[in-house]
């Protein structure tokens, strides 16, 4: 009877999410107004924390003293509105121990070569962001999460109601290539953690997936983000549509006239810039195109400045090219491994 229960439940939901995602995407393609499985939330405060006069998104450290300039004159919303679209103020979180020397060439070369919008005199103030960063963090960093008790829910749930995530995502994070799930595997756990914690919040609100955070403890959350964020392998998919490709790729790569194009954030091929920034190579394409329509349409809230900005430049043909080009990418390398790594 149990495992009967278990079969119905899971049919149930994966029912549900279908219906949904179904209803949402196709009356959007056919001008009906659409039901979304993510509803549009109450705005929470901003995550904004100062530090030394120097106002950056997400975390704080010690910066030179000044109001809200850096020392060579240029505002912090330069860094929070170009830097940090894509570098995230946790970004430093995930990436390699480096030295204060090797952080100066970085940010020297991003100045340089990549033209960032600030000023020289201001690099000693980046420099002592990115070096203090993962000290200031790790001041209050807990326990390293475990990942066996992650696959734990994964297969069985929580004792506070959370139902095992394999009934929509599979044991794997691969979930069933219908679309109506993201695939999970591979995706870094930094990110998904903060999927996990904006649904639980409000920031991202979805009939599935709200209830189901918020039943999930904080450990709970670290362990579970870090077993799905190891790799598994690509389902076989049918073959989109050429024209479809060819002009997903054409966004993704080049972008338009007034357009933002993919690869700039989501790095070539869509392989992500881990930690903050998911690789969209191998995602399937109906959850790809369902997600970009809720920015579009404000139901998502968690990327206000990039990636409810960027949708609104595409046309729903362009939504369906960029979301074919990329479930794709996978199929058409040597290595398919390489995607989605952390």
């Amino acid at each position: 009877m149990a495992t009967s229960a278990n079969a119905i439940a899971r049919g149930a939901i994966v029912a549900i999410g279908l219906i949904l995602l179904a209803i949402a995407t196709q009356a959007r393609w056919t001008g009906q107004p659409a039901l979304a499985a993510e509803a549009p939330p109450v705005a929470p405060a901003p995550s904004v924390v100062a530090g030394g006069g120097v106002t950056l998104h997400s975390v704080s450290v010690s910066f030179p003293n000044s109001d809200s300039t850096f020392p060579g004159g240029a505002e912090a919303a330069a860094i929070n509105n170009d830097c940090l679209i894509c570098h995230s103020a946790g970004m430093v979180l995930d990436q390699a121990n480096l030295s204060r020397a090797a952080w100066q060439a970085e940010v020297e070369k991003m100045r340089d070569a990549f033209k960032a919008p600030f000023a020289a005199e201001d690099i000693p103030a980046i420099v002592d962001y990115l070096t203090n960063l993962r000290n200031v963090m790790s001041q209050t960093a807990g326990r390293q999460p475990d990942a066996k008790h992650g696959a734990v829910i994964v297969a069985q749930g929580t004792a506070a109601g959370a139902p095992p995530c394999a009934q929509c995502h599979a044991f794997n994070g691969v979930s069933d290539a219908s679309g109506a799930f993201p695939r999970l595997a591979g995706q870094s756990a930094f990110y998904l953690a903060a999927q996990l914690r904006d649904f639980a919040s409000g920031v991202r609100a979805s009939a599935i997936m709200t209830p189901i955070a918020k039943a999930l403890s904080p450990d709970d959350i670290a362990d579970v983000t870090a077993y799905f964020a190891v790799n598994a392998p690509f389902l076989p998919l049918k073959a989109p549509s050429a024209a479809h490709v060819k002009r997903g790729e054409e966004l993704a790569k080049a972008g338009g006239p007034e357009k933002v194009h993919c690869d700039n954030c989501h790095g070539p091929g869509g392989s992500g810039e881990p930690p903050a920034i998911p690789y969209l190579g191998g995602q399937y394409a109906h959850y790809i195109a369902f997600t970009l329509q809720m920015w579009q349409e404000g139901f998502r809230k968690n990327s206000p400045d990039a990636m409810a900005v960027i949708t609104k430049t595409l046309d729903d043909q362009e939504i369906l090219a960029v979301a074919a080009y990329y479930q794709q990418v996978p199929s058409t390398l040597k290595t398919v491994g390489s995607q989605g790594k952390d």
